[in-house]
């Protein structure tokens, strides 16, 4: 059968035949050394016609290069904040600030993908372009992996997220990663291997129309679906092409049109701060939309606006910090654990932060030439293949891609099921149920649906994250069924707030749970809107497992303050 399915794949892929490579390769290689994060040192001449926006030569888009380490930079000094917070007990001095640096960076970085992928995808061949971004994509990214597996195994700290699935880097729902933050890779590959197949369709050259219809059908799917479900960050692949996260890189599809026909004006990008500013004030799927938007024309501007030169200090630091931004962007969340690990527990929250800062820089520095280096060479194997052989390899890949997908996208319908069940099982109980812990408890045992006396847990607490945005954080589990699941459920004021799963593991209850299951999944970090519970000083965690069994959980001492 995958016999069968290769051939199709195969035969499929020979629509684009690979002409004239070598050619070809001087006249994209500077936008592919762009997006990979390289500025030649000199510019690489493309003949007398000056090349389409989005293919110019590297030296021409300084800008976009500057921009992309200041992408690396927010998501960096995000993460950052929320590490020192977590780990260390740091006050967090700017929340809704550093709260919005990390989407706002992702974002960028989107825009500045589809900026330069509309070029590229109608100058190379479809094989060659899906064998360009596979290679930049995946060898930097497991080499970190199995750098970070081996240092954590030799600290005898955990390192988990080592699972074909989450690998795969594809769309196949809520996952644990190795490093944190594959989330991004997931939607980009996804969105390589889509242009992919439009290319294989002959429709690469009516790209702005495909990222017109594409951007019509996210405004669509915004208005459509319910609150909560349009901006997650880890859907299924049946939900990824309608997530507020392909904003950016849809509108970045549309740019080089834009930019070539006089239609885009260099002051738009003055807009990226309102816009910004904007999302302090508005739930967290609205501030995608407006972040992404905001990431389009300041990439837009910094396409058009004059482009700083290789001189000076501060030129040169912010093109190198961009020829290092796809390590960074890898490192930078290991660095932080390792970071906090290797640190006095007595050291202030801010040398934490400015230790794990300036080792990720340093770390990226010392990577990102051998990054480059080796992407490099890469590319010059997959310019010099015979079809033949990339033919057979992307059939593979995406025989894999597609299988991860639908494995992972399968099971996630079958959570969503389940939560379904939850549902239900909870709105069966009389309203009244939920306006204290007490009355919900009685409910629950006078309904027989009360879980074994042996579950334990805890709500720990209710902090804001943001203006708009605030965190709950509680743990559960069963010592006598370790691997059984909870749903937790939120209430405040007799109103479900939101209902979650566990995300994540939580190695501080080891002694606990015992080492056999220190993977297992028992904390949740559940984000509901901030003003959600203001009004009620005892919010109460409920967790269901998926034959409707409930229990209500303790509060820790003292109780989590409910953001009055």
């Amino acid at each position: 059968m995958l016999q069968r399915v290769a051939k199709v794949l195969i035969k499929f892929t020979s629509a684009a035949p690979i002409a004239n490579t070598s050619r070809r390769t001087s006249a994209t290689s500077a936008a592919t050394n762009v997006h990979s994060g390289a500025v030649p040192e000199a510019r690489i001449k493309v003949g007398p016609t000056p090349a389409p926006i989005g293919t110019r030569a590297a030296s021409s888009l300084s800008n976009i290069q500057a921009l992309r380490g200041l992408a690396a930079a927010m998501v960096l000094v995000h993460h950052a904040a929320i590490y020192a917070h977590f780990l260390r007990g740091a006050d967090r001095l700017l929340p809704p600030l550093d709260a919005l640096l990390g989407p706002w960076g992702v974002s960028i970085f989107f825009a500045i993908s589809g900026f330069l992928m509309s070029g590229l995808v109608v100058r190379d061949p479809p094989l060659v372009f899906l064998s360009h971004r596979i290679s930049r994509i995946f060898p930097t990214y497991l080499a970190v992996v199995a750098l970070f597996a081996v240092l954590f195994a030799g600290l005898g700290l955990s390192f988990g997220g080592l699972t074909p699935l989450s690998l795969s880097l594809a769309p196949s729902g809520p996952r644990s990663y190795a490093l944190n933050v594959e989330w991004t890779l997931v939607y980009e590959t996804s969105f390589y291997v889509g242009l992919f197949l439009v290319a294989c369709t002959g429709l690469s050259h009516r790209i702005t129309a495909v990222a017109t219809l594409w951007l019509g059908l996210l405004a669509a799917a915004f208005l459509l679906l319910p609150e909560g479900s349009r901006d997650t960050i880890q859907p299924p692949i049946y939900l990824l092409p309608i997530m507020a996260g392909c904003v950016p890189f849809a509108g970045g599809l549309l740019l080089p049109r834009l930019i070539a026909a006089g239609r885009f004006p260099p002051a738009a990008g003055l807009l990226f701060l309102p816009l910004c500013a904007a999302c302090f004030f508005v739930e967290k799927d609205v501030a995608r939309w407006l972040g992404g938007v905001a990431a389009v024309l300041l990439v837009g501007a910094a396409a058009v606006g004059r482009q700083i030169q290789d001189e000076g200090a501060l030129s040169r630091s912010a093109l190198a910090l961009g020829n290092a931004s796809y390590v960074l962007y890898l490192v930078h969340a290991p660095i932080l654990v390792l970071t906090a690990w290797a640190l006095p527990a007595q050291w202030s929250g801010l040398t934490y932060w400015l230790t794990a800062v300036a080792a990720s820089l340093g770390l990226a520095a010392l990577l990102g030439p051998l990054d480059m280096a080796l992407y490099r060479a890469l590319r010059r194997h997959i310019d010099a293949a015979p079809p033949r052989t990339l033919k057979r390899w992307l059939a593979i890949y995406l025989l894999l891609f597609a299988g991860c997908a639908a494995w992972g996208s399968v099971e996630t319908a079958r959570n969503d099921w389940r939560e379904s069940r939850v549902r239900m099982a909870l709105a069966a109980l009389p309203p009244d149920t939920w306006t204290s812990r007490e009355t919900a408890a009685n409910a629950i045992f006078n309904h027989g649906v009360a879980l074994p006396v042996s579950v334990q847990g805890a709500l720990e607490s209710i902090e804001r994250l943001s203006w708009t945005e605030a965190l709950v954080t509680a743990f559960a589990y069963d010592p006598a069924q370790p691997k059984r699941t909870f749903l937790l459920a939120l209430y405040c004021s007799g109103r479900l707030i939101h209902l979650d799963r566990p995300r994540r593991a939580r190695k501080d209850l080891i002694p606990l749970l015992g080492q056999e299951n220190a993977g297992h999944r028992i904390g949740y970090r559940m984000q509901i809107p901030a003003e959600a519970c203001v009004s009620d000083p005892a919010p109460i965690a409920i967790i269901v497992d998926t034959e409707g069994g409930m229990a209500v959980l303790a509060v820790t001492s003292p109780p989590p303050h409910p953001l009055q």
